[in-house]
């Protein structure tokens, strides 16, 4: 079966295929961008977490439900509507971050296991401009480097909702 980009493509008389041909390159960035593919604004004003050190074992429940418990249900848990139709109540959370796609621009997922880069619940806590509205948690001091490499090394294992218990692998990116 023929893409349906070519058979309109072929449409098209041949002596305007180069001119139509050289107009969609050119333009394919911004069709992409409006779809919303992986190409996403950059995030900036990030924390750098280098002299963090990596932690290797992690507990869902303790650490981070216990990050989300210190600093997001205040927003997020309750009735809805909440901010972002995220509830990080404990008991709940992990299924609604774990590779489920921003309310907030589809183009974002907010957990990619083994992606701490590409994960808008990271972002949000590391970037004063994460890509998709504000630094998180909003209006308040940013979390301690130690709270957001955390989250990091989390994703990076793979987000698990029990706890790593294993050195990372294939995929994995070193803080540093």
């Amino acid at each position: 079966m023929r893409d349906p980009a070519v058979s309109v493509l072929m449409s098209v008389p041949r002596s305007h295929r180069a001119i139509l041909t050289c107009l969609l390159t050119a333009l394919m960035p911004l069709i992409v961008f409006a779809r919303g593919s992986a190409i996403e604004p950059a995030a900036s004003g990030c924390t750098n977490l280098d002299a963090v050190p990596v932690q290797f074992t992690i507990d869902y429940q303790s650490a981070i439900q216990g990050i989300f418990d210190n600093h997001c249900i205040e927003c997020h848990s309750g009735d809805p509507p909440l901010p972002a139709d995220l509830d990080l109540s404990a008991g709940g959370s992990w299924s609604h971050v774990f590779n489920v796609l921003s309310s907030q621009d589809p183009a974002f997922t907010r957990v990619v296991p083994n992606h701490p880069d590409q994960s808008l619940l990271f972002l949000k806590v590391n970037c004063d401009n994460p890509g998709v509205f504000n630094r998180m948690p909003f209006g308040r001091d940013p979390l301690q480097p130690e709270e957001q490499a955390l989250i990091f090394d989390w994703i990076a294992a793979g987000a698990p909702s029990t706890t790593t218990d294993v050195i990372f692998s294939g995929g994995f990116e070193v803080r540093g």
